[in-house]
């Protein structure tokens, strides 16, 4: 099917109209609808009806100029190209709710988090009612990049709506022609980010009660140099060797949190992370740290056990 570029495109519907659907919507009307009266931005939120938040909802959407209905209605099926911005728990249930309604070729971007087989699945499902469904990563915040936060793209259909998207400003790269890879890295990724965040909260607050925040955030200057990829990479690798040694500096965290009056939370988790890796005896007997790639399978080969 040929791509349609902006100039082709009249109407563009929202699923969910929260931070990251307003942030769209902005964009939408910024650098696609412009002045330009024919061109429509549609959108449902289910929590129009709310008491509480439905309110705020309609005064966004008069404010942008979209036009928003509080359940799915056929007013959908004048869209083109749909941004489900709802949430993970709602992702499937918007799906199928616009399935039933949208046009056979209507691009369906799906900007939910949820885990790769999950996006895999409700893929096949909007696939098979002839629906061009794109799996989209928002990797940063919506609140920090507006509708510029930058997407990961995949699926059959990924080349086609970021060939549409640049244009508007975007920020777009296409992974993989597979539905499900782009959700799958993020949720991967959030591994990271968001044990960093309980990290982060551990760490500061005992640095607060310490009365040494600042030294402490200064103290961080050398991972700049070696940049976080490669810090978490070198941290791996020599993790095989060093695990034992590492978990008697996090006795020591723990000790120190306990003086601070703290619950160890996060170091404890560390903790027994490390002395898995130390009770199931992979260290080196040369010492020597091996490459990253062969550490990781290592690790999970005589490390982390399944489920």
């Amino acid at each position: 099917m040929a791509t349609k570029n902006s100039d082709d495109i009249e109407s563009v519907g929202l699923l969910g109209l929260g931070e990251a659907g307003t942030a769209i919507a902005r964009g939408l009307a910024a650098q696609w609808r412009g002045e330009d009266t024919a061109r429509r931005i549609l959108s449902v939120d289910i929590a129009q009806s709310d008491n509480v938040r439905g309110p705020a909802i309609s005064d966004r959407a008069r404010e942008i100029g979209v036009e928003i209905e509080s359940h799915y209605t056929d007013a959908l099926r004048a869209a083109e190209i749909v941004f489900s911005v709802v949430t993970g728990v709602e992702a499937r249930n918007a799906a199928e709710s616009a399935k039933s309604i949208l046009r056979p070729g209507t691009i369906y971007l799906d900007v939910n988090t949820l885990t790769g087989k999950q996006t895999a699945d409700i893929a096949r499902s909007m696939e098979e009612a002839g629906i061009d469904y794109v799996d989209i990563a928002a990797m940063g915040g919506f609140s920090t990049y507006g509708y510029k936060a930058p997407f990961v793209l995949s699926g059959p259909a990924a080349e086609r709506a970021a060939v549409w998207m640049r244009p508007l400003g975007f920020d777009v790269s296409v992974m993989s022609n597979r539905a499900g890879d782009a959700s799958a890295v993020k949720i991967i990724r959030s591994i990271m980010v968001k044990g960093l965040e309980a990290l982060g909260v551990e760490c500061f607050v005992a640095a607060h009660r310490a009365g040494l925040t600042e030294e402490v955030l200064a103290c961080f200057a050398d991972i700049d140099d070696r940049t976080f990829a490669g810090m978490v990479t070198s941290l791996t690798s020599s993790h095989t060797n060093h695990a034992k040694r590492r978990m008697e500096e996090v006795d020591k965290v723990m000790e120190n949190l306990a003086e601070l009056g703290m619950e160890p939370i996060m170091s404890d988790a560390t903790r027994r992370s490390h002395a898995r890796t130390v009770a199931a005896d992979i260290a080196f007997a040369d010492g020597v740290n091996p490459p990253f790639e062969d550490a990781v399978k290592l690790l999970s080969e005589k490390v982390v056990k399944g489920l």
